[in-house]
């Protein structure tokens, strides 16, 4: 059975319960992937870029987990005015249905829950990280704004250390718990990253994630946000949070060492470009409600040679 949505015209018709067939070719398991790649190549230059460093089997599995969050959240962010709450989230549990019957062995047709299928039973990818995923992305639907650094840091283990601790998983077949914790400090500090990039769009779309907690103490107001003028105390603001930022990123790094070579690269990359967008935040005076942070690829190539010579310079030192 078909469940055809009308969700924005990125959105797919997946099935309530997927189909089950008895095998899945190797030339449609593979078009299933090559389709996840495309759509990282359009919608996250930044991963894309790094994620060619990989080996060809780790990347296609990483594409299909990037196009597999994207789905997710498209039922969310391409939802039409007017969508009532109920319907999204019952769609958010039936995907959640069906990437439980993916675990289970059983297949679809649908190409990116076909690869991405593939990848959770190649890797073994526990269920539950990809049910908090779920979860964090139905939070956008109800919880507009959050209190306190704790309530965000939920909100960011949900979305974007489930993320970080998937992939672990594609790149080791055993990983460690605290290499495990490393993995989801980075995507907390790669997801306060975005947040301090996008608090323009995100207004725009009803939500402040910057804790109100923390907007009392730099007193930022909805009306400072909202007339998208950036006064010192609001500069102020956007520096503590990137310093919780780059705190996450200095204690990641121990377990980025802890990877495979390749794998340990592409994280480092992937890593410093988004760093990075902190830096070309300050070098914008903090202006993030008028300019939008962007790292150029030129810059991005620049980053991945000196990680090249980092690492260079490490195995002849040993």
């Amino acid at each position: 059975m078909k469940y055809s949505t009308k969700l924005g015209k990125n959105w797919y018709i997946f099935p309530q319960k997927t189909d089950i067939k008895l095998h899945v070719t190797s030339h449609s398991l593979e078009a299933s992937y090559k389709k996840c790649l495309q759509w990282m190549a359009v919608h996250s230059k930044s991963f894309y870029f790094a994620s060619r460093f990989l080996p060809h089997e780790q990347r296609k599995s990483v594409a299909a987990l990037y196009a597999f969050c994207r789905l997710a959240d498209d039922i969310v962010d391409e939802a039409p005015e007017g969508t009532c709450i109920k319907e999204i989230t019952d769609l958010l549990y039936d995907l959640k249905t069906v990437v439980e019957r993916l675990a289970e062995n059983f297949v679809t047709t649908d190409p990116i829950l076909q690869a991405f299928g593939d990848t959770i039973q190649r890797h073994n990818i526990p269920i539950n990280y990809i049910h908090e995923l779920i979860e964090g992305v139905r939070m956008d639907l109800t919880k507009k704004e959050y209190q306190t650094d704790e309530e965000l840091d939920l909100y960011m283990y949900r979305v974007a250390s489930t993320v970080g601790l998937m992939m672990t998983h594609i790149f080791l077949e055993n990983p460690a718990p605290h290499t495990l914790a490393r993995a989801a400090d980075l995507g907390k500090a790669m997801q306060l990253t975005n947040i301090l990039r996008d608090i323009k769009e995100d207004f725009n779309k009803g939500r402040i994630y910057l804790p109100e907690e923390t907007r009392k103490i730099y007193r930022v107001s909805k009306k400072d946000l909202k007339k998208k003028i950036v006064k010192e105390n609001l500069k102020a603001l956007i520096r503590y949070e990137s310093e919780r930022a780059r705190a996450f990123y200095r204690i990641a790094d121990l377990g980025i060492e802890e990877l495979p070579p390749a794998a340990a690269y592409t994280v480092k990359v992937a890593s410093r470009i988004y760093k990075e967008i902190l830096n070309e935040i300050k070098r914008l005076n903090y202006q993030v409600l008028s300019q939008r942070a962007i790292v150029s690829k030129f810059r991005k190539i620049l980053i991945a040679l000196r990680i090249r010579l980092e690492f260079y310079w490490s195995l002849h030192r040993n």
